[in-house]
């Protein structure tokens, strides 16, 4: 049997080369906050990364990405693919209308600065 995971890379950002790596189902909220399962760092200011950005549900070998209202959007492959309205407080951020996209092999996501490369993998169980 085949056991699945998922790898996402930094390419590019202050923590290029990270990879933070997944072979169970997880949701991972990235952002700033503290609380953030995968933090990003405090040097980048508010206006690139917001303190809850975005959410990724992970269950191998499938993945998904939703922005949580950030007010600069996440990206992926270079498509903006949600972000509140830019007169809107952080408080009012309604992301449940952002849509939910599907990520596959060789996406790139990124987060203000900081990019990832998402890797599914099968391995040999």
């Amino acid at each position: 049997m085949n056991e699945s995971k998922i790898t996402l890379t930094v390419t590019k950002g202050s923590l290029q080369g990270k990879e933070f790596v997944f072979a169970q189902p997880a949701r991972c909220i990235v952002g700033r906050a503290a609380d953030c399962d995968i933090q990003l760092p405090r040097e980048y200011r508010a206006v690139d990364i917001s303190r809850h950005h975005c959410e990724l549900d992970i269950n191998p070998p499938h993945i998904q990405v939703r922005d949580l209202g950030s007010r600069n959007g996440t990206f992926v492959n270079g498509q903006n693919i949600g972000q509140r309205p830019g007169d809107r407080p952080a408080e009012e951020a309604d992301f449940r209308g952002c849509p939910v996209r599907e990520l596959h092999n060789g996406d790139e996501v990124q987060v203000g600065a900081i990019v990832f490369e998402v890797k599914e993998k099968e391995t040999p169980g």
